[in-house]
């Protein structure tokens, strides 16, 4: 029996040691699994968050060009540094963990191709990030955004793409190899209970065979009642000995199992229940299991007693929650155990311990989700067809591909029809067939016609599943690549025209290779330059056909934008190389010495993965818009110098005919009557009376004249010094000087400078015109409402514009609008009103190039609008 015994321990623990082993290699395998399936989904999220990123940074960077507020451009550009940082660390993270991991080459091209790309782009935000005050530096870096975004953008889907196909395959992979390693376990534990515990079996029935033929021998040796007494102590002798076994059996058993009485009382437990339920070194053989387990609830002590009674309960997976708060799944067998056919001794309880493989289950639905939702971004659907039962399922994009409802259940012989009949149809039935057939994967590019009888292109992925040499199942991927499909084709067309153009005859087309040395010269080129074919390709660079001051200048332009020195050939392509074009006008020289203006186009020339591989130069002759656009100039420019002269001068002639005819006429009249009487006075008294209503009438014709002496000097000094002014500090500057006024009236002045704080003027004119309009706003103020005067200012169309509202007496605009800023016009009966402050305000505004207009109605208010 201890030889038994030992044999019986050894056995159970190569068992035991044989399961932990294999336990250990399946936790370590699906760890590095899921640990590479987590880091494909995070590159997944970061390549899908670059495309985001680089749209943000489009749309701060046209916000920034729309909003012309400090503060705004201010919280816009901190939100551009922000987002162009993390843009950077993002892709380089990406670049970097491309390289650690080497698993892609396509891959590397991808970035290789999208970096002249995004780093222009870059380049193009950090340009404005640093000089963000200057209009010209944003206006042309927003171009440059314009034209790269949606490279930059396609790019990035192609990116992303790629990291989802390689998690797929990293997942199928998986997938295979989860099933390799089932079948072997199952092997392993087949073949471990076939050579450790059937032998065990066998010697345990040779023991009580042994058994049996002894006490049968005994028993015919003996007496009746010695036969009785020893058949009854056999009896016991065997009871005794099977539950020897038993306890042998439980104890060394590689599962947690434990015996117990109808107590309930432990009488044996293997070693792998007291690891499960963390018994360590206690002696519980003998105890209650509700004495070891003082937690167990009533409904677990029910089922125990119905099973005392002759039931069987199992279950394969349940959760139990222990006191501490700690859930364990299991998998448990409770049922009686029988000392004679209808006699039960006390129960078998069998458990396993399912929590590691439940966690593992929740971790792959986990992965499987993120996946799922992973499809539903990039458009990728799948698919499967079960061969066995005949049967296909879709996901939910790969209905939408189809543009048929989700619950939509396809059907085997009808599914090809949604190819499209002819090239498309026949390739996807040669690829399925052999497929089928011989186990073959594809991968194919085809055209469908969905539901909806609409015309769309996908590419589709198929894998075949083989058993014993026979297909059982096919699945796969299908991604709406309609897009990328009708562009390749307008690209393809396009290519085709542009063959056709090459050989245009008004048209210089000139290809060269990277270094210059001239590849292609078509006809129009050989027309316009005076030079042959054959005189300039593998001979000559452009260089000889442009002028040296030209190129080194443009050469200058160049090199400050970039920040490099750029000369010689790289002049004329380095835009090209920046995976850009530029159009500019430039001089060509002719073989016999003759310049002629042209309008010159350089491209790159790509090859099929987007390596440049030389350049293209398309020049048009424009001698004749040239000249027609120099002669359309200078008419313009004479005709707007002659026009404005013309206005002033008539505006002037009129104004000085109307003083001439009005304000001089009449204290002249006055004059010569006073000197009449004067002459006819008889008296010292009525002489002095009439001498001091000389001195009324002389002063009004003093101030007259002075009034046209200022309006002479206004119109002919435009060319005034300009500074930056600040409207706040002028409008302070305003309220001290009338503030008697202010203070009488009880006006309240209230302004908002923050659209527009300061503008480049001149002080003189911006304090005249500060003055001329909030006077006269105090001045025609209505005697129903305290005054109350709106300064404010703001950009528009890149240029500064004041506004000044009141709510006094208003102005007829439909009979005085004509006439309003007009000299000595005044449309009130106030004794100050003379009508010079608004003429004044008008000149002033238009010798510095500005405009001043009204809105007004009567007993509202009038706003009156400085454009400068």
């Amino acid at each position: 029996m201890e030889k038994l015994e030992k044999s019986i321990k050894k056995r159970y623990l190569l068992f035991i040691a044989t399961i932990v082993l294999i336990i250990i290699a399946a936790v370590i395998f699906y760890q590095n699994k899921i640990n590479v399936l987590t880091s494909d989904v995070s590159l997944i999220n970061i390549a899908g968050k670059q495309r985001m990123l680089s749209q943000r940074i489009s749309k701060h960077v046209f916000s920034l060009n729309l909003d012309k507020s400090d503060k705004a451009n201010k919280i816009y550009l901190d939100s551009l540094s922000a987002l162009t940082n993390e843009w950077q660390k993002n892709q380089n993270f990406l670049i970097l963990a491309n390289k650690q991991v080497g698993n892609s080459e396509r891959l590397d091209s991808l970035f290789a191709a999208a970096q002249p790309k995004t780093t222009e782009l870059l380049n193009a935000a950090f340009q404005i990030l640093k000089d963000p005050s200057n209009p010209e530096v944003i206006n042309t870096n927003i171009e440059i955004i314009k034209e790269v975004e949606s490279s930059v953008l396609t790019i990035t889907d192609n990116i992303v793409s790629e990291y989802q196909n390689i998690a797929g395959k990293n997942l199928n992979n998986l997938y295979r190899v989860t099933y390799v390693i089932a079948i072997i376990v199952a092997l392993v534990i087949i073949g471990q209970f076939s050579f450790l515990l059937l032998p065990l079996i066998k010697n345990l029935r040779k023991k009580s065979q042994s058994l049996h033929l002894a006490n049968e021998e005994l028993a015919n040796s003996n007496k009746a009642l010695q036969e009785k007494m020893e058949e009854v102590k056999a009896l016991q002798a065997d009871l005794q000995l099977r539950e020897e076994y038993n306890k042998i059996f439980i104890d060394q058993a590689p599962n947690a199992m434990a015996m117990f009485d109808s107590d309930m009382k432990f009488l044996a437990a293997s070693e792998r229940w007291l690891s499960d339920y963390d018994l360590g070194d206690q002696a519980i053989i003998g105890k209650s299991l509700y004495e070891v387990f003082p937690g167990i609830d009533e409904d677990w002590k029910k089922i125990h007693q119905e099973c005392l009674s002759g039931s069987h309960h199992h279950d394969d997976e349940i959760a139990y929650n222990w006191p501490d708060g700690r859930i364990q799944w299991l998998s448990y067998d409770i049922r009686p155990w029988y000392i004679s056919p209808d006699k039960i001794g006390g129960l078998l309880i069998y458990t396993l311990d399912i929590t590691n493989i439940k966690e593992n289950e929740h971790e792959k639905l986990r992965i499987e989700e993120i996946l799922d939702k992973t499809n539903q971004v990039a458009r990728i659907g799948t698919w499967e067809v079960d061969l066995i039962k005949n049967k296909i399922q879709w996901s939910k994009v790969t209905c939408e591909i189809h543009e048929v409802p989700y619950d939509y259940v396809p059907e085997l012989e009808t599914a090809i029809n949604f190819f499209k009949e002819g090239e498309s149809r026949d390739k996807i039935q040669t690829v399925v067939n052999n497929a089928i057939e011989k186990g073959i994967s594809y991968d194919v590019e085809v055209e469908l016609i969905t539901a909806k009888g609409n015309s769309r292109w996908a590419r589709a992925i198929g894998q075949a599943e083989m058993v014993d040499g026979q297909c059982v199942r096919l699945y796969g991927v299908f991604h709406n690549i309609n897009d990328i499909k009708v562009t390749e084709n307008a690209l393809n067309k396009a290519n085709e025209e542009l063959s056709a153009i090459f050989n245009v005859g008004p048209i210089s087309i000139i290809g060269t290779d990277m270094n210059g040395l001239i590849t292609h010269f078509n006809k129009g080129a050989e027309n316009l330059l005076q030079y042959s074919a054959a005189e300039m390709i593998g001979k000559m660079t452009p260089e000889v056909i442009h002028l040296p001051e030209e190129v080194e200048q443009h050469g200058k332009e160049l090199s400050k934008l970039f920040g490099q020195t750029i000369s010689g050939f790289d002049v004329f392509v380095e835009h090209a190389r920046r995976d850009s074009f530029e159009s500019m006008e430039w001089t060509y020289v002719r073989k016999d010495g003759t310049h002629f203006p042209v309008q010159l186009i350089t491209t790159a020339i790509k090859g099929p993965n987007g390596d440049i591989n030389g350049f293209l130069g398309v020049a048009t002759d424009i001698s004749e818009t040239v000249n027609n656009r120099k002669k359309l100039i200078e008419a313009k420019e004479n005709l707007e110098v002659l026009t404005k002269k013309l206005t002033n001068q008539n505006r002037q002639l009129a104004d000085f005919a109307h003083i001439t005819s009005h304000n001089l006429r009449s204290p002249v009249a006055n004059l010569q009557t006073l000197s009449s009487f004067y002459k006819d006075s008889e008296s010292e008294e009525e002489r002095s009376d009439l001498f001091e209503k000389f001195e009324i009438v002389i002063d009004h014709l003093s101030s007259t004249l002075n009034t046209m002496v200022e309006v002479i000097q206004t119109t002919d000094d435009s060319t005034k010094a300009t500074k930056e002014l600040s409207f706040e500090k002028t409008l302070i500057k305003t309220q001290e000087i009338i503030s008697s006024q202010i203070e009488q009236s009880g006006a309240i002045i209230k302004s908002d400078f923050s659209k527009a704080p300061m503008v480049v003027y001149n002080d003189i004119y911006l304090d005249s015109i500060f003055l001329n309009l909030i006077s006269n706003a105090i001045k025609y103020k209505s005697e129903d409402r305290i005054p109350e005067i709106i300064v404010e200012s703001k950009m528009e169309g890149g240029k500064t514009i004041l506004m000044v509202t009141d709510n006094g007496l208003g102005i007829n605009m439909d009979k005085h609008g004509h006439k309003l800023f007009g000299l000595n016009k005044v449309f009130h009966s106030h004794p100050e009103a003379k009508g010079v402050g608004l003429y004044m305000t008008k000149v002033q505004i238009e010798a510095m190039g500005g405009s001043i207009s009204a809105t007004s109605k009567i007993d509202v208010g009038s706003t009156f609008t400085v454009v400068f």
